[in-house]
């Protein structure tokens, strides 16, 4: 889908912490009632949110082949999953965290404040063979975590490994399946480097039946993903692997700017190969290390 069709605005209805560092803002307004749920339990989709001094964010427009906004430049914008959806509503869950604009924002926001949402969509394919599940991730995939388990059914054991800021971020996460949680306190969120990948080297898997889900830091989730295909021989079929952020940003981009253009050259003739899903996202990792980004 492009970035901004089904952009729809909704309205805070409420917003309170879950933990220290998690709070939960939830959507609903007319709006809603058109907007409708990929059905995916990890479906992410992209807030728009208001530009300085406005109380609504623009409307997308197309002019010239180009979406432009009326009222000001394009607003800022992130990607997050959709904890739960209800009866005209659906939650978020923000991670809080110093100098992020939608944990700042989130941390303000009251009843009556207004965002875009796009349509949604997710990765999450477990197969129906699958008897055993691992779910992989920091503080940003705890909510998809969370909706995955509490919509998996009772006849699958599941594997929750989640790493999270301290003990006070740990969470109740119900489920029907038979669910073991490991939490990491401490590691990882931008503070130190994360103890996903060492933890999912530690992990017992079975020999087939198995899939994997993991989101987190993209440098984490590409060393997972390496190890997995690698070391385990597990096929892309059987896993879903999703960088949902990056570490030292700024820096990173300063590094890939210049290489902007080939790089797209480069992602353009990996997607005229026919490559699909996470086919398409190893052999772009792969690309990437290339360049060294």
């Amino acid at each position: 889908m492009a970035r901004f069709e089904g952009y729809y605005q909704a309205e805070v209805v409420a917003a309170g912490r879950v933990t220290p560092n998690m709070m939960r803002v939830r959507f609903g307004g007319s709006e809603l009632d058109r907007w409708i749920s990929s059905g995916d339990p990890d479906e992410r989709l992209t807030i728009a949110f208001p530009c300085p001094g406005q109380r609504t964010p623009p409307r997308p427009r197309i002019a010239g082949g180009a979406w432009h906004f009326d009222g000001c430049a394009e607003p800022e914008q992130r990607s997050y999953t959709v904890r739960r959806v209800g009866n005209g509503t659906l939650d978020v869950d923000f991670v809080v965290h110093e100098g992020g604009f939608a944990s700042d924002w989130a941390t303000r926001a009251e009843p009556g404040d207004i965002v875009g949402l796009s349509e949604a969509g997710g990765w999450y394919r477990r197969p129906p063979d699958a008897a055993s599940v691992f779910l992989i991730g920091d503080a940003t995939a705890l909510p998809a975590i969370g909706r995955i388990v509490e919509e998996l059914p009772v006849h699958v054991r599941a594997h929750a490994v989640i790493e999270v800021a301290s003990e006070d971020d740990v969470q109740e996460l119900p489920s029907a399946a038979d669910l073991t949680t490991t939490w990491l306190t401490g590691s990882g969120m931008g503070r130190a480097p994360s103890g996903l990948p060492d933890a999912v080297r530690d992990l017992t898997m079975p020999g087939g039946g198995a899939y994997v889900w993991a989101a987190a830091e993209t440098s984490a989730t590409r060393a997972i993903r390496k190890h997995l295909r690698h070391d385990r021989g597990l096929p892309n079929s059987a896993m879903s692997v999703i960088g949902y952020w990056r570490a030292e940003k700024e820096a990173w981009l300063q590094r890939y700017e210049p290489a902007k253009p080939a790089m797209r050259r480069r992602r353009a003739a990996l997607e005229a190969t026919g490559l699909t899903g996470q086919d398409l996202v190893e052999a772009w990792d792969q690309e990437m290390e290339r360049a060294g980004l």
